[in-house]
């Protein structure tokens, strides 16, 4: 005897609105690999999207779920933090793609969009700004303010060239869904 308990491992389908809703508080561990998705594999989600909605031609709300692939999660029970195993190069890319169609919507509407990117904090509660998705420390800042926070993503598009493979895919990709999206 003596040996641990294994965690059971299961297995749930959730919607994106649960996934970047208040259940989940991502954080992506540091010995996680950087940020590594080029133009080319962001182009496949976004054309994988769009080519799925555009297939059916119903109206949204019938139109079957499309599978966005699996996350492996390490969450205790009871909490709404999680480490990301597996999926990291998903969240963070559809985060973008997120703050893309926020930055090319009217302002009105982009409030919406924010509420799957962070949740924000309110002075009379006493609660800080929550982000759906943290990435790795030495990423963590440059994702929060030029993908998480309103108004980044513009200023990540006129970015020069950046140090860091991260960053610089972060950049690569924010300016080709900007271009698509326009």
């Amino acid at each position: 005897g003596g040996e641990d308990m294994a965690t059971p491992l299961s297995a749930h389908e959730q919607p994106i609105s649960k996934i970047f809703g208040g259940d989940y508080v991502f954080d992506i561990p540091g010995f996680q690999r950087p940020y590594a998705w080029t133009t080319e594999q962001a182009r496949d989600l976004l054309d994988d999207l769009l080519g799925f909605m555009t297939s059916d031609g119903g109206p949204t709300e019938e139109v079957s779920p499309y599978f966005l692939g699996s996350i492996v999660l390490i969450k205790p029970d009871n909490s709404t933090k999680c480490d990301v195993v597996d999926g990291q190069q998903r969240l963070t890319t559809i985060t973008l793609l997120l703050s893309g169609i926020r930055a090319n919507l009217p302002p009105e509407k982009g409030g919406d969009i924010t509420q799957l990117i962070y949740e924000k904090g309110s002075q009379i509660l006493g609660t800080q700004d929550r982000f759906r998705l943290s990435l790795r420390s030495r990423d963590l800042e440059f994702f929060q303010t030029y993908v998480q926070r309103e108004g980044g993503f513009a200023k990540l598009v006129e970015l020069g060239e950046q140090a860091s493979d991260s960053r610089q895919n972060l950049r690569k990709n924010a300016t080709y869904f900007n271009e698509r999206l326009k």
